[in-house]
């Protein structure tokens, strides 16, 4: 049996990264006003030199702690008055009062932060022979258990050496709109000046009020020999669960869109990094419980499901998955999976799928090679190990894992290692 080597490495969540949002007490306190209007009554009520006063305190305080708050405010006070009408700030501060009144901070990883996805990162600069820089994608779970989802970097090699970058502060978040056609659709802008690691995705549509969850990354690349960044990831509304792509040329600027079809249902969509016979493919879960292989002709619609490997291992006995895009190897396909068994204790596997055919299964692991036992039993939900994606460097197979949901860990095997271990079918 072979086991995946924990590297000693362990990111937590941090609670001071802080995102400034928009807030709006939703009370009436009579048939025709609202608490917003006696909020912005009492703010133009105050004295120029009161208003002055609190709104120097207020910018001192907060301006260190988000990009552009002072913008931020003046945002969220429009948005206010816009629910209200007939309310204006008499100057500036009581502009910047009365936008603080209507603001207030998420800590968008004060819960627990899991389930990482790793990707090349766009900018490969000033690194060492055999290095690689990857972008990772972060989820954090804040106030509500409502997710979003974040980023940060780490350098891989030479060999087995993972280090992960520090992460900037403050956090910033995108300027959102409209996709065109229907509002589900939409697109989210990072201004240049920031970092990958103070960018933050944010619930936008209604179908993601209640998060924002598991994005599976892959630098995807064109027949032409251009690449750019999709991810799926699970809309979480608080009742049910919608399948979403995001694509992106450099992790600044995303859209993000509905999936449909068939074959795109359920959590866990991970897709191809290529087509394949000129099909888009991705690895599926419809069922809740099988990994198929669906295909697709625009990367939206998903259809022609094909079962590839049910459950049937002990470690696996109330369900499969993938744990993010297949890995193209000279051998086949490596796809890592996940397995749910007895007590809701996850495991880590894999699988091999052809090359030329990736609805044949070629072999697997008869047993995890990562499972939640002794210090990985713990977390904020116990039993569970979990990713969103590996990557391939150097013949080095990396797999960043969440831990009991609260906190993300390292592990590494080398690629024909786990491909040896396994067996045929």
């Amino acid at each position: 049996m072979i086991t995946a080597r924990d590297q000693g490495l362990e990111l937590a969540a941090d609670p001071s990264r802080v995102v400034a949002r928009l807030f709006l007490p939703g009370e009436s306190v009579g048939p025709s006003i609202s608490r917003v209007d006696l909020i912005a009554d009492r703010v133009n009520a105050l004295p120029l030199e009161t208003a002055t006063h609190l709104a120097a305190n207020i910018l001192a305080d907060f301006t260190p702690r988000h990009v552009d708050f002072r913008r931020t405010l003046a945002e969220n006070a429009t948005a206010a008055m816009a629910t209200i009408g007939g309310h204006a700030a008499v100057d500036d501060a009581h502009g910047v009062v009365f936008g603080a009144s209507v603001t207030s901070e998420y800590a968008v990883e004060g819960a627990a932060l899991c389930n990482p996805s790793p990707v090349i990162h766009p900018d490969q600069t000033g690194l060492a022979a055999g290095q690689l820089r990857v972008a990772v994608s972060l989820r954090g779970i804040g106030e509500g258990h409502v997710s979003s989802l974040g980023f940060t970097s780490a350098v891989v090699g030479p060999g087995e050496t993972w280090t992960f970058e520090p992460r900037d502060a403050p956090l910033a978040s995108a300027t959102v709109t409209r996709g065109g056609g229907a509002w589900s659709s939409y697109h989210s802008d990072f201004a240049t000046t920031t970092t990958l690691s103070q960018r933050v995705i944010q619930p936008v549509v209604d179908e993601e009020r209640n998060g924002v969850e598991d994005a599976r990354f892959v630098r995807f690349t064109h027949d032409d020999g251009t690449t750019e960044y999709r991810a799926t990831y699970t809309a979480y509304d608080g009742e049910k669960v919608t399948p979403r792509l995001l694509v992106s040329r450099d992790l600044a600027n995303f859209a993000s869109h509905n999936l449909i079809g068939p074959a795109s249902t359920n959590k866990g969509v991970a897709l191809f990094p290529r087509r394949v016979h000129g099909d888009l493919l991705a690895i599926v879960r419809s069922d809740g419980e099988t990994n198929s292989l669906a295909r697709s002709d625009d990367g939206v619609e998903w259809h022609g499901e094909r079962a590839i490997r049910r459950p049937q291992q002990p470690w696996e006995l109330v369900l499969s998955g993938n744990c993010g895009s297949p890995l193209e190897t000279e051998r086949g396909w490596l796809v890592l999976t996940h397995g749910v068994g007895p007590m809701r204790v996850y495991s880590m596997s894999a699988i091999l799928l052809d090359l030329d055919d990736p609805s044949v299964l070629i072999a697997a692991l008869d047993h995890p090679f990562l499972t939640s036992t002794g210090a990985k039993q713990n977390g904020y939900v116990p039993n569970v190990v979990y990713s969103c994606g590996g990557l391939i460097h150097d013949s080095v197979l990396w797999m960043p894992h969440g831990v009991g949901d609260n906190r993300i860990r390292v592990a590494a095997l080398g690629v024909d290692e786990l491909i040896d271990a396994m067996t045929r079918v």
